[in-house]
């Protein structure tokens, strides 16, 4: 009898989970591997996955050396792991998200495989210690990464490896790559430092794990540092490689101040003008800087909160943690919208020259001294706008009304600036000139005026609102 199966290509590679190692002699016509033992998630507190960048190249890697066995071109290929909850996760996830990042699937199609599944597969938390209250399903995973190959900022192609694991280890500087224009890192610690001035104290060496960062830095194009926690170094260090060095502080586990991101979004925009990369750091190069580095992908790449979290891991496991989870979820969309503003802002210049050129405001009717131009019957209706179907006529330069026998006029409407352009054409030109030669002839719709009575405006002023109507718009378990 054949173990359930989840299919992913057909006749070709499956996922599964066995209490024990399956036997090859009882399934001679199936490859199977896998690499619970292999690839080891490192926990920090209550947290099991998933597997990081690294661990999802060599995946590709393996797998990859099996399918191009020429002995195991006629056979089906097995991936699988232990039965329980958190192995049977980080393996799926694991699979799904190579078939986005390798593959080229979608990741519609890379999830839907996964939906058969009984029982469903464990949500991710975060790093913390305390009790999960926001966590991330496989479908975030997927769709981060994917998120991020469309945006451009990550590439398994030019992905390093060796580069990748080396400068991960905690004495050698404990930094990753999140994107091409971030690197997030642990806090250097200067031993013996201190921010009080003491003048009896001899500066204190730079230590390896500190020269690995000032060395690297400095060869790969970072134009500024943001420290996010208390001062653990003297940042003149950075200064002297001609590194900006910008502090940020607030308190641990907690959120920014939206005025700080926004400072932080815009340091970064000007340090991507320059083409220079951004390292930002707290005391762990998680919490806090995952929630920068977070919204500002977030403003320039469309994340989701749950997508963005969910990248940001898979780059470097632990990051963003407890309530600043939260954080993103609820301003997500606040960061979203100032780049929407931006973006609106930048393009009103360029799409300026193909509007139609401002004309002068009318002024008063007193001002308009060249003689007034008698329409012919029908003439005027021609050149007055076409009243939308099933709503009233729309005037438009406003209701000019005699007050009273003074011969005064109430004031000329003029539409607000989200007036249409057709709207807008009536108010000037020949038709101003007509409204200034008729209106004595008109009759207020509050009081009756004597037509004896020559009525000539005195003051108009350009100040109404114009109203707006509103329409309301309206898989299966194989066995082998």
């Amino acid at each position: 009898m054949s173990p359930p199966m989840i299919e992913f290509l057909q006749d070709r590679l499956y996922l599964s989970a066995f209490d024990a190692p399956p036997s090859k002699e009882k399934h001679p016509h199936l490859r199977f591997f896998t690499v619970d033992d292999l690839l080891v998630y490192h926990a920090f507190h209550m947290d099991f996955g998933p597997l990081h960048i690294g661990h999802l190249y060599r995946f590709a890697i393996i797998l990859h050396e099996i399918l191009s066995d020429p002995d195991m071109s006629a056979k089906p290929i097995v991936f699988y792991s232990r039965t329980d909850a958190r192995s049977r996760a980080n393996a799926a996830c694991l699979l799904a998200c190579y078939m986005v990042l390798v593959q080229n699937w979608p990741p519609h199609l890379a999830i839907a495989p996964l939906a058969q599944s009984e029982p469903p597969f464990m949500a991710f938390r975060d790093a913390g210690y305390s009790q999960a209250d926001f966590c991330l399903s496989i479908q975030d995973f997927v769709y981060g990464l994917w998120r991020a190959k469309e945006a451009e900022i990550i590439d398994i192609k030019t992905f390093d490896l060796e580069e990748y694991e080396y400068y991960e280890l905690v004495d050698k500087g404990d930094f990753n790559w999140v994107c091409p224009r971030f690197i997030a890192f642990a806090s250097p610690v200067q031993s013996g430092y201190t921010t009080k001035a003491n003048p009896f104290k001899k500066a204190q060496a730079v230590s390896a794990t500190f020269q690995h960062v000032l060395d690297y830095f400095s060869s790969h194009s970072v134009g500024m540092v943001f420290r996010l926690n208390s001062h653990l170094y003297d940042k003149s260090h950075f200064e002297k490689q001609e590194i900006e060095h910008i502090d940020m502080f607030f308190e641990d586990g907690t959120c920014p101040e939206l005025d700080v991101v926004k400072t932080f979004i815009g340091l970064t925009e000007e340090m991507a003008e320059q083409d220079k990369v951004v390292a930002v750091h707290c005391k762990a190069g998680l919490g806090r800087t995952g929630c920068l580095i977070g919204a500002y992908l977030i403003y320039k790449h469309r994340f989701t909160a749950n997508e963005v979290i969910a990248y940001m891991r898979i780059m470097r496991p632990g990051m963003v943690v407890g309530p600043q989870q939260h954080w993103l979820h609820i301003n997500q969309h606040h960061f979203t919208e100032w780049s929407y503003t931006g973006a609106i802002k930048k393009r009103q210049p360029q799409s300026a020259v193909f509007c139609t050129p401002p004309r002068p405001v009318l002024g008063s009717l007193d001002d308009n001294t060249t003689e007034a131009r008698v329409f012919e019957k029908g003439e005027r209706a021609e050149m007055l706008p076409a009243p939308t179907p099933g709503q009233p006529r729309k005037a438009p330069m406003g209701r000019l009304q005699v007050v009273n026998n003074e011969n005064t006029v109430d004031e000329l409407a003029e539409p607000t600036d989200k007036i249409s352009p057709r709207q807008a054409s009536g108010r000037y030109g020949e038709l101003g000139k007509a409204v200034a030669g008729r209106i004595a002839s008109r009759e207020s719709p509050r009081r009756k005026v004597s037509r004896d009575v020559a009525v000539t405006p005195r003051s108009v002023s350009t100040s109404s609102t114009v109203g707006g109507g509103v329409r309301k718009s309206s898989g299966k378990q194989k066995r082998l």
